[in-house]
């Protein structure tokens, strides 16, 4: 069962998001993260080493990291023992001497036990973490879920390159977030060490233990696409994932190069019920494997993952970018009319009702209709405004302005007025922020 952490009593131990104020730390900066995980799936227990390197951004005689459950055993800074003291998901390390602004450090922090996952407000359809179903482990952290199995400073704002060494018995695969760099077998152990060397968010890295095969694809421009689908699988499941090349270079069309060394699916054999973009390693349900969903995933990969926003409230810009995205290589991929697939997404949101994606609460971070859907016709009305040109000109910009970092709506609307006019700022801001939405008129089609 899911585990609720307990709220810290140190309020500046987090980085003040509008939706999580206490994730995150402030004082440093981290560049990297080794994680170093041995796995016995069998008990889903692992003994572990997460090594942190960081930066100062101010004098440190302590500092946080987001850590909840499983038992420290030791705390190294710089190779030195350190004092640490745990207030619920809050880890405090106390210097034994004090690091100046600008100065780059380590901090190893062993651990071991049975991670849980945890409550989360904004994911009240399920327990985020580290998870163990049916044989297979798996991580799925979206928003706050990363610090139930590795230390860290777990917000979108402090990205980090990472590397994984993943040991578990050879009757099982591994796999990691990022690119597969080494593989070695010794008295019934396999260990596997996975590069990921563009900066990723604490959410996005995963791990995944299970009885797989992997496939490979590639674009036609060469990029390796990796799918662990579970052995004995129905080869349906591989032509339904032969999908991905093509979303991804109909993407490339639009936002550029795919922007990381390797992309792919593992999927559950099991039923999921959602599908999560986990950086250049989407999980998939089995059963829930179709073209939307895989590109709807792939486009995150640009959207969300490469250009991340800055604070949670902000989500339409990864949920609502992903949507549309999703809804034009469909239409596209089936023959289909665009202006008539957002004429019904719209006929939806007049049944059911949205609010708007630029003031939701907590709890309606995935909101179906307020942050997909208006988030995507937020776009389409954008576009039928502008035209098309102009259109796609704001997203490339929109995406290389943040690429490899992180956005938000402000700097968004910024270069719709720069490209486009005033009157289009007005146009999203409404669709943004109106409590009725606005009405929707036909426009060019892609």
């Amino acid at each position: 069962m899911p585990t609720a952490p307990p709220e810290p009593v140190e309020p500046s131990a987090g980085v003040g998001d509008s939706f999580y104020p206490l994730m995150g730390n402030g004082g440093y900066d981290v560049l990297h993260y080794d994680i170093d995980l041995d796995i016995t799936p069998s008990a889903n227990a692992l003994d572990a080493v997460t090594t942190l390197t960081a930066v100062a951004t101010g004098d440190l005689d302590t500092f946080n990291l987001d850590f909840h459950g499983l038992e420290v055993e030791t705390v190294a800074v710089d190779g030195v023992e350190a004092e640490f003291s745990r207030d619920g998901s809050e880890m405090t390390v106390h210097l034994a001497a004090a690091i100046s602004s600008g100065a780059q450090f380590t901090v190893a922090v062993a651990y071991s036990g049975i991670p849980q996952p945890v409550a989360d407000p904004g994911v009240p359809f399920f327990p985020v973490g580290w998870h163990r179903t049916d044989g297979m482990v798996y991580t799925v952290s979206q928003p706050s879920g990363a610090m139930t199995w590795y230390p860290n400073n777990n917000h979108p704002t402090d990205k980090a390159t990472f590397t994984f060494q993943i040991t578990v018995p050879d009757s099982v695969t591994a796999a990691a977030t990022g690119l597969l760099a080494d593989e070695t077998s010794a008295d019934g152990q396999t260990t596997t060490t996975w590069h990921m060397d563009d900066p990723m968010a604490t959410y996005l890295a995963a791990v995944y233990v299970g009885d797989f095969e992997r496939h490979e694809q590639q674009t036609d421009s060469g990029l390796l696409i990796r799918d662990y689908i579970p052995r004995d699988s129905d080869p349906s499941i591989l032509r339904d994932l032969a999908v991905a090349p093509n979303a991804i270079a109909f993407f490339e069309e639009i936002l550029g190069p795919y922007p990381f060394d390797v992309y792919g699916t593992i999927v559950t054999p099991f039923p999921l019920g959602f599908a999560l973009e986990n950086q250049t390693l989407s999980i998939h349900d089995r059963y829930g494997i179709d073209p939307y969903i895989i590109a709807h995933e792939a486009a995150h990969q640009w959207m969300g993952n490469s250009a991340t926003v800055d604070d949670w409230s902000q989500i339409w810009l990864h949920e609502g970018f992903a949507h549309y995205l999703g809804l034009l290589f469909v239409a596209d991929f089936h023959g289909q009319n665009i202006e008539s697939v957002m004429s019904g997404e719209y006929r939806d949101l007049v049944v059911t009702g949205a609010s708007p994606p630029g003031g939701i609460t907590v709890q309606q971070l995935f909101d179906p209709n307020a942050v997909y859907r208006r988030g995507a016709l937020t776009l389409h009305a954008l576009r039928t405004h502008t035209g098309d040109d102009v259109f796609f000109d704001i997203l490339r910009t929109h995406y290389d302005q943040a690429a490899g970092g992180t956005t938000n709506t402000e700097l968004f609307l910024g270069i719709v007025y720069d490209l486009a006019d005033a009157e289009a700022v007005s146009l999203v801001e409404s669709w943004l922020y109106d409590p009725e939405m606005p009405g929707i008129v036909s426009g060019p089609t892609l």
